[in-house]
């Protein structure tokens, strides 16, 4: 009752005073924080001479050395007491509550701790939390906004009055001040230059808290460094305040989120206010993260946004080491992945005459650089790896804010310094995958940015799609690279128009990409399509009007439509005979093509005879051990296979194997190809240690060498199991077949004509091992 009239008598609006407090410790930290939320002007201040007027013998109220034990007996709040409000909801922090807890008390006389960490992560909520947890162990408590350097001793200097000092008594008073009383805790908040606070060093029963995203602030105390979230921090916030989401939909934003305690509460109250559902706002996050960085209301703190949240610490950077924030802005168009910093360093002529590129030129200045971007805790440096990781979050404000002009230019450059890291693709030689398997993440997303842009970044985009493509169809992703094309397509077609040459090229490699993944239909329509526009816009003898010929038989063929396969081959080996001459590679190649197609009709008497012939051409133009002749031997062999002449397919592999040994060596794809296609001959001819020995040394070579759920890789653990069967190893050939069979089924799909046929050999191997 006499609180409340205290209450009363200041003026404070009494119908907001707290009636079911259940101590005073508890009534008077409520008040403090509706004082703190600015329900009444100069409230502390007017609660104190309330409280003189009314209890004018009290000691309590006539000077600060009378406040000694008044929190602690609960008769008052702390002196000088302006801490924010708390959060109304706060999770996942404990430990780290702890920590400062364990600091602050194990001091034996003071203590500094200096929270560090980016924007966002809550380093704030976490002093004001341990503030309000602790207001009973300390006599004064006091805030200082310390985001402007030069308000902070103005700032501080305010607390004189209240402290029994001259108005105006400055800050170094104040502070001498404060080391009257016994237990003390000022806060420094958001400090923005670290200098601006380092003059006030805690002293006699002092404490100091510190926040910043200043690396450099480390260096003023003991560092307590503030991370992420943890995923259950991320999902308890979200489902309390997301009423209806599930743990899992919520565990999937906080992924999306980087589990950046900001952008969760941000994400939070949008969809609290918005009710947009989960799986739509999961889908702008990951699309169009710029979009929606400004979207959602934070509790507490009004204004405040993923998007704007890095401004000032930008602008700093700006201020003090331009090419740092030129760092961010380039990092920011690569994906979310850790970037390689040897990217900049390896190619520094890419980045032109702007101060990245001069620093990149020099290792002292470019380590400045990056240490300035980190210093700022606008990104974190592995040095272990030299890459540098900008949080997904950080990266799309830095892209909302950039001009379009700037965009345009930045995914120019980074297109640039992936282009001279990255080797032409070469689907048979995996010495070029290293690269493109390293830089995949960060190739898929600049070329996606770039290709919606026009000018030098589309060119570049054009490049780095294409060969992703050819990645991720050489291994087995379809899907990915089927996706890819289609966005290709669709930006050339935008750019360059529907009839350009590459805007052609692109859809071909589509089809092939659907032929490879054994949609047949989608191939052959694609490539019929092609061709038509082919032949209307270049005419029927273009080459690349014949080459769509080509591919077009091809895909007939693997469709079974041989009649349809026979007739385009044998157009296209006229075709080119009579463009580029009998003796052309590429004339020998269609002919060859036109046998296989006879053979895989049946025909096998015509097909045997051309392979003959091809053979015969290649030797007198090409020489016996040209890899064109040495092709043609294989495939003249495998023909010889199939209609049961052995001993002359096995002289014919046996000599393929021996000169590509000889001229390629033995760890060379195509001499374990020839291996492959040899054991295979033994199998068949019922030589079953060489059609075991020799096929495993094929699949630990090219599980070695491609990765063991390379198609290829793939392939040879399925002829494999064929020879263990056909050895009686039954055993060991279903436990291949059933791998091989989950492997084609992950890789390529249930549908896939490979995974069909796996799930055949795996049957027809079960029956066998029943019937032995």
């Amino acid at each position: 009752m006499e609180a409340r009239l205290v209450l009363a008598k200041a003026g404070f609006p009494v119908a907001q005073a707290p009636f079911t407090a259940s101590s005073p410790l508890e009534f008077w930290t409520v008040v403090a924080e509706l004082l703190a939320r600015g329900v009444m002007a100069d409230g502390r201040a007017r609660l104190l001479a309330a409280a003189r007027q009314l209890y004018e013998a009290e000691p309590l109220f006539t000077g600060p050395a009378a406040l000694d034990d008044a929190v602690s007996a609960g008769r008052a709040f702390p002196v000088g007491w302006n801490v924010p409000a708390r959060l109304v909801r706060f999770v996942g922090r404990e430990d780290l509550l702890r920590e400062i807890d364990t600091v602050l008390a194990g001091a034996p006389r003071v203590a500094l701790v200096a929270l560090e960490g980016m924007g966002g992560v809550g380093k704030t909520s976490l002093a004001v939390e341990y503030a309000h947890r602790h207001a009973h162990d300390y006599q004064v408590v006091y805030w200082v906004a310390a985001e402007r350097p030069e308000l902070v001793a103005r700032q501080l200097g305010a607390l004189a009055g209240l402290l029994e000092l001259p108005v105006g008594a400055g800050a170094d008073r104040v502070w001498a001040a404060l080391g009257a009383f016994e237990r003390w805790l000022v806060v420094f908040d958001n400090v923005e230059d670290p200098e601006a606070v380092a003059r006030f060093r805690p002293s006699g029963g002092g404490r100091v808290l510190v926040t910043s995203r200043q690396r450099a602030a480390r260096g003023l105390g003991i560092p307590v460094t503030v991370p992420l979230f943890t995923r259950a921090a991320s999902v308890e916030l979200l489902t309390a305040r997301a009423p209806g989401l599930d743990a899992d939909s919520a565990g999937g934003l906080a992924a999306l989120l980087g589990d950046l305690p900001l952008a969760v509460e941000q994400a939070a109250g949008f969809l609290d206010a918005t009710s947009l559902p989960v799986a739509e706002y999961g889908r702008l996050l990951s699309e169009r993260p710029e979009d929606v960085v400004d979207q959602g209301q934070v509790l507490d703190r009004a204004g405040l946004t993923v998007a704007n949240l890095w401004t000032l610490s930008v602008a700093s950077l700006r201020a003090r080491c331009p090419a740092a924030v030129e760092l961010l802005e380039l990092c920011a168009l690569f994906a979310a992945e850790p970037v390689p910093l040897g990217l900049f360093t390896a190619s520094p002529d890419v980045l032109g005459d702007s101060l990245l590129g001069a620093a990149a030129r020099d290792t002292a200045d470019w380590a400045g650089v990056v240490g300035a971007l980190v210093g700022y805790n606008l990104a974190r440096l592995d040095s272990d790896s030299d890459r540098l990781t900008v949080h997904r979050l950080v990266a799309a404000a830095t892209r909302r804010a950039m001009p379009a002009e700037t965009v345009a230019g930045g995914l120019a450059t980074v297109a640039g310094l992936l282009r001279a890291q990255l080797p032409d693709l070469n689907r048979f030689t995996p010495g070029t995958w290293g690269p493109w398997r390293d830089l995949l993440p960060h190739v898929l997303a600049v070329a996606e940015r770039a290709l919606t842009t026009q000018g030098p970044a589309f060119g570049a985009a054009e490049w780095l799609a294409g060969g992703a493509a050819n990645y991720l169809r050489e291994h087995g992703q379809h899907t990915d690279a089927i996706r890819l094309l289609n966005q290709l397509i669709a930006s050339e077609v935008r750019v360059l128009g529907p009839d350009d040459p590459r805007t052609l090229y692109a859809r071909s490699r589509l089809a092939v990409v659907h032929e490879d993944a054994g949609r047949l239909d989608d191939a052959i329509a694609g490539y019929e399509a092609v061709l038509a526009d082919r032949e209307r816009i270049l005419g029927d003898d273009h080459p690349d009007t014949v080459f769509s010929r080509r591919r077009l038989a091809g895909a007939q063929k693997s469709a079974g439509r041989h009649d349809d396969a026979i007739a385009s081959y044998e157009r296209v080996a006229a075709d080119h005979a009579r463009i580029l001459g009998r003796d052309h590679g590429e004339t020998l190649l269609s002919r060859s093509l036109l046998a296989g197609a006879y053979q895989a009709a049946g025909r096998l008497a015509e097909a045997i005879a051309a392979h003959e012939t091809d053979l015969a051409d290649r030797e007198r133009v090409l020489g016996p051990d040209g890899s064109g002749t040495l092709y043609a031997r294989s495939i003249l062999a495998g023909a010889y296979q199939a209609v049961g002449r052995l001993d002359e397919a096995l002289d014919l592999f046996e000599q393929v194997a021996a000169a590509r040994e000889r001229t390629l060596g033995t760890n060379h794809l195509s001499t374990q190809m020839s291996r492959s296609l040899l054991a295979d001959a033994y199998r068949a001819a019922g030589w079953h240690a060489d059609a075991i020995a020799l096929p495993r040394s094929v699949l630990d070579y090219r599980e070695r060498v491609l990765g063991s759920q390379h198609p290829t890789a793939i392939h040879s653990r399925s002829l494999l199991a064929e020879a263990l069967q056909d050895a009686g190893e039954h055993t060991e050939a279903i436990a291949l077949f059933t791998r091989c069979l989950a492997d084609r089924e992950r890789l390529f799909g249930p549908d896939h004509p490979r995974t069909a046929f796996s799930g055949r050999l795996l049957a027809d191997a079960i029956e066998r091992a029943r019937l032995a």
